[in-house]
């Protein structure tokens, strides 16, 4: 068995770590290395770490100052000695066979990169998300003949990366920022030569209101959303794979510096100038997204939320997201 290495940057998430690490630790495949990086957490889990460490000789704990996610991850990578390693944030779980089921899929095929489907769920385990994903499943793919891969799955913890792969790619996490994600795995997709897609939830992450993703900091979000996109941009021009690519990084634009972020802003100020900022610069990168043919595809719900955002129907935005949460309080 090809040992695996599970990297788990660490800061602040006492209450929910244990979960995490125990859905690894129950992992039907054995040969696993657990790294545990403590990104200079302020609350006992230094501690915990170390306590889990004595009880399982699979477990190896970084102690490092404060960096952030990406520094984290960064830490954990170089540190790890697995053909294959795989990230998993400190407050999700994972499926008990998830590494088996993507290590066989790797094996089998020679995979650079494995994706799989990833859940969102409450503390109770009440799902309120499903991300899956239009691409071919059980065979190897590139980019180059799937583009949409580049756009569909920006995640860095529904994956399994070969790691000599990453090593000669040589891809980091930024440190310091949020989205780092965004800034780094559509370009190594764009880079492997072998891709494989398991269309099964294999990973849960937590919903959390304290999260990044439910921050209300709009001019960092903006910031480092911005500086994510340019780099992606400024790495597909140099490549001169910015025509080839064109539809998948305009679509990446809207997504990720339109779509997303207004929506979260809508339900938080209505009066926010990054609302505006937002608009102007996806609109900057590209006059005509709004012709983008993904577009097309997105689900009825986000259609209708589109076609509001784009006419400035905030308050429609609002009313709807407040009918949505009474009809789930009420259902349960």
């Amino acid at each position: 068995m090809e040992k695996v290495s599970v990297i788990v940057p660490i800061y602040n998430v006492e209450k929910y770590l244990d979960n995490c690490v125990k859905s690894i630790l129950r992992q039907t495949y054995r040969n696993l290395e657990i790294l545990l990086v403590d990104d200079g957490s302020p609350d006992r889990c230094p501690q915990m770490c170390d306590e889990y460490a004595g009880q399982d000789d699979r477990i190896r704990v970084i102690h490092k100052e404060n960096g952030g996610l990406g520094d984290a991850r960064n830490a954990g990578i170089r540190e790890a000695t697995g053909k294959y390693f795989l990230c998993v944030d400190s407050d999700d779980r994972i499926r008990e066979d998830l590494v088996s089921v993507t290590v066989e899929a790797a094996e089998k095929t020679q995979a650079d990169i494995v994706v799989f489907d990833y859940a969102g769920e409450t503390p109770d385990r009440k799902q309120t998300d499903l991300f899956t994903f239009d691409l071919p499943e059980d065979r190897t793919f590139c980019a180059a003949e799937e583009p949409a891969v580049i756009m569909r799955t920006c995640s860095a913890v529904n994956k399994l990366y070969l790691r000599e792969f990453w090593e000669k790619s040589g891809m980091s996490f930024p440190a310091g920022r949020y989205y780092e994600d965004l800034a780094t795995i559509p370009k190594l997709l764009a880079e492997a030569d072998r891709i494989v897609y398991k269309k099964e939830v294999l990973y849960y992450y937590l919903t959390r209101e304290d999260s990044i993703t439910h921050s209300s900091d709009f001019s960092r979000s903006y910031a480092d959303r911005t500086r994510a996109v340019d780099e992606l941009l400024d790495f597909f021009r140099e490549q001169s794979l910015d025509q080839t690519y064109r539809d998948e990084l305009e679509y990446l634009v809207f997504e990720n510096t339109w779509f997303v972020p207004s929506k979260e802003i809508v339900l938080n100020d209505r009066k926010s100038i990054y609302l505006d900022k937002f608009r102007e610069y996806s609109l900057e990168k590209y006059p005509d997204l709004e012709n983008n043919r993904y577009i097309s595809e997105l689900s009825g719900k986000d259609k209708i939320l589109w076609a509001l955002l784009r006419r400035k129907m905030y308050a429609v935005m609002v009313l709807m997201s407040q009918l949505r949460r009474l009809k789930e309080r009420i259902t349960g």
